[in-house]
């Protein structure tokens, strides 16, 4: 049995490894100044942070169209015989119920739709875990299996330089409670069960960094084969030396580079810092 591979922009793959792979990735759409974009198609990660800091601009996403996702899997299911389709967490979007109804529009066909209950790398690494082992010789089913015991165990943590965007698109929700009034402080947040929760917050840039070390630590031991991805938003240089520290306490993980896309990006802004894993 031929199975395709489905995710959207959120999960942060890159697109030219994603084409190497065979997996679809159906763009997140990006308003700027009241003009869309879809995500790595009409603008580059680059041009997206350069425009929010520049035009001091507040980003909107919207997910898919119901119609884009049926027309994607109509035509891929003319050269596969069955879909698996991974999305953003379903508590931050409304990507995988989408792609539930646009499953239920095509009668008879074989699509698996798969909640993440994770963002970003976390949601990329599962989609790597589940071509992997498609490769290996894995069934859809065991394939699905696999993804709703690993999500259970991967962790996304986030660092926020400003809480600007999350104010600006009435996102701030929990850590707000959690900060009371003094929004200048830099919180560590998480996702929990697909749902983002606070941990703890600093007072400076590198408190900040330690503190996202230290909760990371916590959650992996150093002999865990995982993929680890450390992720920024238009913050390349830390994130590399963030990247070096890691690699060398965890000499068994697969340890990646990403820029998170606007999915993350439109929501904390410019500056974060994040590290996702998934064993």
């Amino acid at each position: 049995m031929k199975v395709g591979i489905v995710t959207d922009s959120g999960s942060d793959l890159p697109r030219e490894l994603a084409a190497e792979l065979g997996i679809e990735i159906i763009p997140f759409h990006v308003n700027l100044n009241n003009k869309e974009y879809r995500d790595g198609i009409d603008i580059t990660r680059q041009e997206f942070y350069r425009k929010l800091v520049e035009q001091k601009l507040t980003p909107k996403t919207s997910q898919p169209a119901l119609g884009f996702f049926v027309d994607t899997y109509r035509r891929l299911l003319q050269k596969f015989d069955a879909l698996l389709s991974i999305h953003i967490s379903g508590k931050l979007s409304g990507t995988f119920h989408t792609a539930q109804m646009a499953g239920e529009m095509i009668p008879g066909a074989d699509i698996r739709v798969v909640d993440s209950l994770s963002a970003s790398m976390g949601q990329g690494g599962l989609v790597l875990e589940a071509c992997r082992a498609l490769q290996k010789g894995f069934s859809i089913d065991q394939v699905v299996k696999i993804l709703e015991s690993l999500r259970k165990r991967v962790r996304l943590f986030v660092t926020l330089d400003t809480l600007e965007f999350l104010k600006r698109g009435g996102r701030i929700g929990r850590v707000t409670a959690f900060l009371g009034s003094v929004l200048r402080v830099k919180p560590l947040i998480w996702l929990v069960d697909g749902e983002v929760e606070p941990i703890t917050k600093a007072r400076s840039r590198r408190e900040m960094i330690s503190l996202l070390l230290a909760e990371f630590k916590k959650e992996i031991t150093t002999e865990t084969k995982a993929i680890i991805t450390v992720l920024h938003t238009a913050a390349e240089e830390e994130a590399l030396r963030l990247k070096s520290r890691i690699q060398g306490d965890f000499e068994q993980a697969e340890i990646l580079l990403r820029e998170a896309g606007p999915a993350l990006g439109a929501h904390v802004g410019p500056g974060a810092l994040a590290i996702s894993v998934v064993p």
